[in-house]
């Protein structure tokens, strides 16, 4: 209780810091002392440091056992410039010292220094070049380094020269990139060190690029990468003789420039990468990449970001590993004192040689707040969650951080009269209703005592939610920050029937959170919250002829959510919303205490409510923005969701008794995605019809160790087509309900006793839900949308009997749509 204290009161320190900084109208200390470079002197020089506590909610990025923490990081800079006529030069360097409170194993000083100059040889080509040297850490979510008492450090030495410019109206660049990597040792518990030598190498790249053709905006452009990897070990660590080094070419055609308001760089083209080991063979992609920004305001602008690599690895049997990631990061200036950031990436990397495929999604916000010039307060929230198709791999981590920053070189000017001020706000009340998805994995030693044998499982299922809540929010132009506390009735449990019979059962919960957001043309508002959550868990295990038993506990959690409110007029407003909660994990088993299995309970929840706003007057409402919602359009979404089958087979007991095992097992999982369609707007109503194609990650896994049943399903794709049929609300919100037929793509692995099944096999699937969609420009939509879909049932024979399956599928997706 005494951790459960200090989670809630550090929380509440955040929320409180970030609505208090955004009040205040302290005044600007101009006093602050001004380095006197930035005159005619070719020299510039500024320094700085940000102080940050975060909390954790999963230090080591396990599914099970998780431990949380607080970190304190120290992260200095300071950097250099010199300007001459024709020439330039930079330097800099920085570093960051964290420490732990209670895993002081964990504990890392990270250094970095880099120096870059370019020289103009004429008035058409330069010349550069640079260096950097790095002293780092490798994340705990690297699969290549696992179970060290220490995250395991490296060096990273890196330098690169070339030339470039421009000959007879085109533009070229012509570099050569050297890096070299090298990996320290790792102790383990066990006493034997992790070697990482065979991790160890360097890399070489010589790329050029060159402009094809001019346009009015831009150009269009040919590049290509010559890539070579050399291993200082020739042979890996692996046992199996891996030869790791390789040599590799991308070669692609793009554009640059402008189209429209959008701005950036998109390309097309092919990457292979040819290893020394005739095991791997030669791994061949397609290469795409596209950095774009547009703005959506004057003070809002709207990055896309799309990158695809192939990446080096040393788990055993495996080649490497393509690496695929797409996203959308958001920034907001409300003032010069005060700016908020946003961002969502996908990332999928695909093991080659190897039956593993990893989707790895971060989302997260960020508010700034400028005490003057000079001093900042930023408070953030960041959420990892990796989905893997092997089981015990998946993670989840909140985090929310706290931080104090300075530098010598003020940021903006100090004009008071464009420095933030709250246009409005007040208290609201509101209740909501919808559906909670409950998912446990399961982590716990099967089989006699001592042999090693280990269970890692998904478990889960659905059930209504409704809930009540209020809070107060201020309003500083667009940007909406609020405080709000709720409390939930809940019905969701799931039960497992067999030799071992264990449930959980999901009771009442309250919530407090932060919620930030940004209000569009229109008034209507898109916001993202994360908080704390407390909530009753009734769990129940039974092994055999033990006693039953129960356990009580109230567990705390983290949330993090995403929603949208739309003015209905008089004050109320309509709300739809989206969270992903995990809780503390416990230990439970029969008796208990002694080889128990461990809970780690996560869910998602998909609401919708109505809001009443007490301090609606204090707020003009804003002009509707007459929409038109006819006509083609085209977009792109991100989306989360649960995946969920009842699975009925027979088994037989450790005592030789048969039995018919009923079960549901669950999974999460991320899935992005492309849509198009047409519609037609009459009046108020609305109709249309839309295809899709989306990749996904849900899935669920059950893995006996050594030996016993491992088998899994995982949802890889989907293509489907269906209608919309919608009502337009005060001339600018299309609320609409869906239904329509989907073809998904699923992976369904099976083995037990000798029996390997291996199937690709496709489903068909009814999707109905509904949505919200709104102008966030001109030609701009932003859409939340919520579906169910049942599968067609199905069956795995391996042989020894007959496993059935009966899969349902609950989607979360949040889009951005053209029209055209």
């Amino acid at each position: 209780m005494k951790n459960e204290c200090s989670h809630l009161s550090f929380g509440l320190a955040i929320f409180g810091s970030a609505l208090l900084s955004a009040h205040l109208a302290a005044a600007q200390d101009d006093g602050v002392l001004s380095v006197g470079t930035q005159g005619d002197t070719p020299y510039e020089f500024d320094a700085g440091i940000t102080v940050s506590e975060y909390f954790t909610d999963n230090v080591f990025l396990t599914a099970n056992d998780r431990g949380s923490d607080f970190v304190t990081l120290f992260a200095p800079w300071v950097g250099l410039s010199y300007r001459a006529e024709d020439f330039r030069l930079n330097l800099e360097a920085s570093a960051e010292v964290a420490r732990f409170s209670r895993n002081s194993r964990e504990d890392y000083e990270d250094y970095f220094l880099g120096a870059e100059a370019r020289y103009r040889i004429n008035d058409s080509v330069f010349a550069f070049g640079g260096v950097d040297y790095e002293l780092g850490h490798e994340s705990r979510e690297s699969p290549d380094d696992v179970n060290g008492l220490r995250p395991t450090e490296s060096t990273d030495i890196s330098g690169y020269f070339g030339i470039g410019g421009s000959l007879s109206d085109r533009t070229f660049r012509l570099g050569v990139n050297i890096r070299d990597l090298n990996y320290d040792d790792t102790p383990t518990a066990v006493g034997v060190p992790i070697d990482n030598d065979d991790r160890d190498r360097t890399q070489y790249e010589l790329g050029g690029r060159i402009g094809l053709s001019r346009t009015e905006n831009g150009e269009v452009f040919l590049q290509g990468i010559y890539d070579k990897r050399d291993y200082d070990q020739p042979i890996d660590n692996a046992g199996l003789g891996f030869r790791r080094s390789s040599d590799g070419f991308q070669g692609a055609v793009g554009y640059t420039g402008s189209v429209g308001p959008m701005s950036g760089e998109v390309l097309l083209g092919v990457m292979t990468q040819d290893y020394d080991d005739s095991r791997f063979g030669t791994t061949t992609a397609v290469d795409f990449g596209a950095d774009l920004s547009m703005p959506l305001g004057e003070r809002t602008d709207l990055d896309a970001i799309v990158e695809r690599s192939i990446e080096e690895t040393t788990l055993a049997g495996s080649s490497g590993y393509v690496s695929t990631t797409g996203g959308l990061r958001l920034r907001h200036r409300v003032a010069p004192d005060m700016s908020l950031a946003a961002y969502a990436f996908l990332t999928q990397n695909d093991y080659k040689n190897l039956t593993r495929t990893d989707m790895l999604a971060e989302t997260g916000m960020s508010l700034r707040y400028a005490f003057n010039p000079r001093v900042y307060l930023d408070a953030d929230y960041d959420f990892r969650q990796r989905q893997s198709d092997v089981a015990g791999a998946d993670f989840d981590e909140h985090r929310i951080t706290l931080s104090l920053g300075a530098s010598l070189d003020p940021r903006f000017d100090a004009d008071k009269s464009d420095f933030a001020r709250a246009s409005g706000g007040g208290f609201y009340v509101g209740l909501q209703a919808g559906d909670s998805a409950l998912h446990t994995k399961v982590d716990g030693p099967r089989g006699a005592p001592g042999a090693g044998g280990n269970l890692t499982a998904d478990f889960g299922d659905h059930g209504a939610i409704g809930s009540i809540f209020a809070g107060y929010r201020s309003e500083y132009g667009a940007l909406v920050l609020g405080l709000e506390a709720g409390a939930e009735v809940n019905d969701s449990s799931w039960n497992h029937l067999a030799n071992r019979t264990f449930s959980v059962d999901r009771g009442n919960a309250y919530s407090l959170s932060g919620i930030t957001g940004l209000r569009t043309p229109g008034g209507n508002l898109l916001y993202g919250r994360f908080g704390f959550v407390s909530t009753d868990f009734d769990s129940t295990y039974q092994r055999g002829t033990n006693p039953l038993v129960k356990l009580s506990k109230r567990e705390m959690g983290l949330l993090f959510g995403v929603g949208a409110e739309i003015p209905l007029g008089n004050g109320l407003s309509g709300r739809m919303e989206y969270q992903l909660r995990a809780y503390e994990d416990y230990q439970i088993g029969s008796p208990l205490g002694a080889a128990d299995d461990n809970f780690a309970n996560v869910e998602s929840l998909a609401q919708f409510g109505l809001v009443y706003d007490l301090g609606s007057k204090s707020r003009s409402a804003e002009p509707a923005v007459v929409t038109d919602f006819s006509g083609f359009y085209g977009g792109v979404q991100l989306g989360h969701g649960s995946l969920q089958s009842d699975n009925v087979g027979p088994r037989v007991s450790g005592s030789g008794v048969p039995f018919t095992l009923d079960a549901t097992r669950a999974g999460q999982g991320f899935a992005g995605g492309l849509f198009a369609g047409y519609g037609v707007q009459a009046n108020d109503f609305y109709i249309g019809g839309e295809a899709e194609v989306e990749l996904s990650s849900a899935d669920w896994n059950i893995e006996r160790s050594p030996e016993g049943r491992v088998y899994s399903i995982e949802k890889v794709g989907t293509i489907g087509a269906g209608l919309r049929v919608g009502y337009v609300l005060n001339d600018s919100v299309l609320l609409y309900g869906r239904a329509g037929l989907v073809r998904s793509k699923f992976d369904l692995d099976y083995t037990f006793s000798g029996n390997v099944i291996d199937q690709s096999k496709t489903f068909d699937g009814v999707r109905i839900g509904g949505g919200v969609e709104f102008a966030i420009s001109d030609k701009m939509h932003a859409r939340l949308d919520y579906t169910q879909t049942e599968y067609d049932a199905n069956s795995i024979n391996y042989n020894l009997g007959v496993d059935q399956f009966d899969t349902t599928e609950r989607l979360f997706r949040v889009g951005l749509t053209r029209k055209f």
